[in-house]
This record gives structure tokens, sequence and C-alpha cells, in this order.
């Protein structure tokens, strides 16, 4: 690649870049204990799928997630044989992941536009909004950011020969796959730089030949699951992601309900990506092209990225589309791409497109990297044109830099003020009265309660009124009722429940948390 007029070289940018992280490192690590338990935003998913995953794979059964492949709770069973606790387990690969991913950007964006770039956008990372919230949680969210760079990074390097690269890069590719489905957007782009834009500079039959490598080891790290699926579902390539596109394309159908209340509803009418599509091709392809639009314009701006980083990254790729032809950039460019024309298949949400806020921080960096060499080159500023370069680079950035700590660090704060201490209490109390382990069901919105108690999760029912929820548990009988903020909120109709004075009779008082609200109620029997 050529790199004559890449921005400011640093001989010990890597030097750098790891102590950056070690700092990071060091940070998310110190501010582990202050995230014990999960919160109620994304982290349902840990209660509710990943880990009860792990011990169904820990037991030889077959993961019920039917949206994401196995690849996280392989992993999560795995360390909690280490750690001994599944959420530490969780916490930890996720603080491994995110550490990881700042060196990658560093890695990725070095050899695309130079030494100052690549530190420049390991900088910037640590300020794309909520990743370094995101580094404590136990989710898939920055576990398979660190697969997808990986991926890329492997590609587009030359850090082996080109067949273990190819194999090693499809090797990735599948185990990014198996954590998310959306890691197949790697697939399509490899092959079409291998193919179309010539990336390993060969003739075609030699270009046949690596893709059909890529595509073979891509196939074999994915094989075990592609069989089980088979098995178990009648399709290796089977997952509900159809329900998400279905709230999508169709919202009247739930009342613009996107989360589980949605899905779960969805999964009454449709069972398959045809009949999501053929119910309305029309309005689907209407609500698909105008959610391209709205998750582009989201994509610029908080809470994912600073917007100043946004409009900089945008003009970041308008000037590497002139200022540089290399085929490195081209494919980065691409799976941009390719990756909006995927995710434009789902809902918004800030953690579906980190890969996005760090391209543009990396592209971001470039620009300001670039516009402090063209800069530097004019004469009436020699004879010292580095030094200019570097403190006219150094200001801006750190200009930008400051201005984007500031979001972060407020979304970081309430992210660690946000957790919900009335769950340990219940599971306390809960656990007080001596159950079996899994021996009670426990209705509530989110599975937090149940998963921490060691007892049976039974989803809140989609009840419209008291009655409804009467004669619901005449048919299913439960142990106890959650109600709380997340409860009150998504089934309005039974706000008497947030207080035992106003509770139907038929409903007894166990226990309550007063701050937040949280009170449990048995059934009469």
């Amino acid at each position: 690649m050529d790199t004559n007029h890449s921005a400011l070289r640093t001989p010990h940018s890597a030097l750098l870049a790891a102590v950056i992280c070690l700092f990071y490192f060091l940070f998310l690590a110190y501010f582990s204990s202050q995230h014990p338990f999960g919160t109620y935003a994304t982290e349902t998913d840990f209660y509710h799928l990943y880990a009860p995953d792990a011990a169904r794979l820990n037991a030889g059964q077959f993961p019920l997630n039917e949206f994401q492949g196995p690849g996280y709770p392989a992993l999560l069973s795995s360390v909690t044989k280490l750690t001994r606790d599944v959420f530490v387990a969780g916490k930890w690969i996720s603080i491994f992941s995110g550490v990881m991913c700042v060196w990658l950007t560093f890695v990725l964006f070095k050899r695309l536009f130079g030494d100052g770039s690549g530190i420049g956008a390991a900088l910037l990372t640590l300020v794309v909004i909520e990743l370094p919230e995101f580094s404590l949680q136990a989710t898939t969210d920055i576990f398979f950011l660190m697969l997808f760079l990986t991926s890329i990074v492997i590609f587009t390097g030359n850090y082996f020969s080109l067949l273990p690269r190819i194999i090693l890069a499809g090797f990735f590719t599948g185990v990014t796959y198996l954590t998310r489905y959306n890691g197949m957007i790697l697939v399509a782009c490899f092959v079409f730089a291998i193919l179309f834009l010539n990336f390993f500079e060969k003739p075609w039959g030699e270009r046949f030949n690596l893709a059909a490598v890529f595509l073979v080891v891509f196939f074999l790290a994915a094989m075990p699951w592609f069989i089980a699926n088979y098995r178990h579902n009648g399709s290796p390539l089977y997952n509900a992601n159809y329900l998400n596109m279905a709230t999508l394309f169709y919202p009247e159908l739930v009342g613009g309900e996107v989360t589980q209340d949605g899905t779960r509803k969805m999964g009454e009418r449709f069972h398959s990506f045809g009949e999501v599509i053929s119910y309305n091709p029309k309005q689907a392809f209407t609500h698909y092209v105008t959610n391209l639009f709205s998750i582009f314009w989201k994509s610029q701006r908080a809470p994912l990225v600073l917007s100043w980083i946004g409009l900089l990254g945008l003009l970041g790729v308008l000037l590497a589309l002139f200022d540089r032809k290399s085929k490195e950039v081209k494919l980065l460019l691409l799976i941009m791409l390719g990756y909006f024309l995927l995710m434009g298949l789902n809902h918004w949400e800030e953690r579906y497109f980190f890969f996005i806020g760090v391209c543009y921080a990396g592209l971001a960096s470039y620009l300001i990297n670039r516009f402090a060499e063209i800069f530097s080159e004019r004469k009436l500023l020699q004879p010292n044109p580095f030094f200019v370069r570097v403190v006219s680079g150094a200001i801006f950035f750190a200009v930008i830099w400051i201005l984007a700590f500031v979001p972060t660090k407020k979304s970081f704060t309430e992210f660690l003020a946000d957790h919900p201490t009335e769950i340990p209490a219940a599971a306390k109390f809960i656990t007080s009265q001596n159950p079996a382990p899994h021996s009670l069901k426990i209705v509530a919105r989110k599975p937090h309660l149940p998963f921490i108690a060691n007892q049976n999760w039974i989803f809140f029912p989609q009840v419209k009124s008291l009655d409804e929820l009467k004669l619901w548990l005449e048919k299913n009988p439960v142990d106890y009722i959650a109600i709380g903020k997340r409860e009150l909120k998504s089934r309005k109709e039974l706000a008497p429940l947030g207080d035992p004075k106003t509770a139907p009779e038929w409903l007894q008082f166990a226990w309550a948390n007063d701050d937040p609200k949280f009170i449990l109620y048995q059934p009469k029997h």
C-alpha cells in the first residue's frame, strides 16, 4: 500500500497503542466491581438467552436462542468453569473483547492510513459513546465486534502468507457468524474482494481457488452448528430474525413494539422469512428503504458517536475515495455499505452499529491527520513541517476527543447508576424460603429475578386487564408475580398492582421493596 503521503508516522506507534490498551484495561477492571449484576437493558438477553444456553451446552443440550448462533454461549460455558460465576465470565469476556477492539482498530487504520491515523482511531474508539459501558456488560455486542474486526484485520493484513491468511480469515468469519448471523456480510464482501476487486492480484483461476478455500473453511468452522440446526429445526440456516424484520415492516400489527412483546406476538402470525416478505411486499420494501435512511442518519450522531466524529467520518469516506485508491480501503468501505444494507432489515439500536462507530472514529482520525499533513506542507510553514503537522493535528484532535468524552462519561455514569438493586433483594427473600432450585415459577417482565433466585421464569402474559390476568392465572399456576417499573410500564392496565392496598383480593402480598418500587405477589389458591 502506498503510504508516501500518509499521516504522521510514529516509530513506536505499536508501543503507544499498547499503552492505550493497557490503560483501557485498567479502567474497565477498576469499574467492573461496580457492575455486579445485569441491568434491565441489553443484559436481559444474558439472563434470558446466553447464560441458560451456556448451561444447556455444558449439559450437552441444544441451545434455545433462535436469534443468534451458539458461539457466545459456548465461550461463556468454558470461561464459567474458570470464574465459577456465569455473570463474571460474561463481564470479563466483554472487558477482554473491548480492549482487543481498541487494539484491532489501531492495527486496521494504521495499515490503511498510517501510524498517526491508527493511534487517533484507537483513541476515538474509546469515546464511541456507549462502547465503554458495553465493554463491561455481559452481552455479545463487544465480543462480536472483536471477531468482526479480527476477520477484517486478518484478511487485509500481510501477517501471514496467502494460504494461511485465507484459511484464518475463513475460520474467524465462521466464528463471527456463529456469534451473530449478520457476520454473514463478511462472507459476501470477502468473496467479492477476492473475485472482483482482485484483492490478491491473481489470475481468474487462482481467484476462484482462493474463494473456494475461504468458503470451505468458513463452512467447516460452522458445520457442527449447521448439522445440529438442521436436525433440530429442519434447516442449517434456521433462525428467528424474521420476527425482528416483521416488527420493522409491519409495526401496526404490534403497536410499534420491537421488544419481546412485539416478537412474541409476531411469532403467532409469521413462521419464516418468506412469510414476512410475502405478507405485504410493497410495504416491506418501503419500510426497508425508509429504515435505511433512518439508520444512516442516526449512525452519525449521539448516542452512537459525537456528531462531529460522525461528520468527520463521512468526510473521511469521501476523502478516502479520492485520496486513497488501495484495495484495502475499498474493501472497508464495501463492508460498511454491506453492513448498512443488511442492518436495514432490523430496528435501530446503537449497539448494533458499533462497527460503524469504530469506522467513523478511524476515518475521522484519518481526515484530521491528512489535513494536518496538507497544512504542514505549505511553504510558509517551512522549515519545520513535521512539528507543524504534529501540533496542528494534535490540537484539533484533542478538541474533538474532549467534546466526545463528555457524552461518553455521562452515558457511562448513568449506566453504573442504573442497576436494579431491587432484584438481589427480592432474590434474597425468595431463597430465604428455602425452595429447591428450579422448583418455583415466577412471572416477571424481565428474567433477572428468576435467574438470580435460581428459579423458573414465566414471561409476563400479554393481558390487558386484571380480569384477564386472573383468568390466565387460573389456567397457568405460578408461585410469584413480580411487579416493578418494567411490568407497570408495559402493562399499564395493571396499575392497581403497583400498590398492595389496591391489589385484588385474589392476590396475596408477599414482599416489597420501596425504592425502587418492586412487589411480589402470590396467587391465592
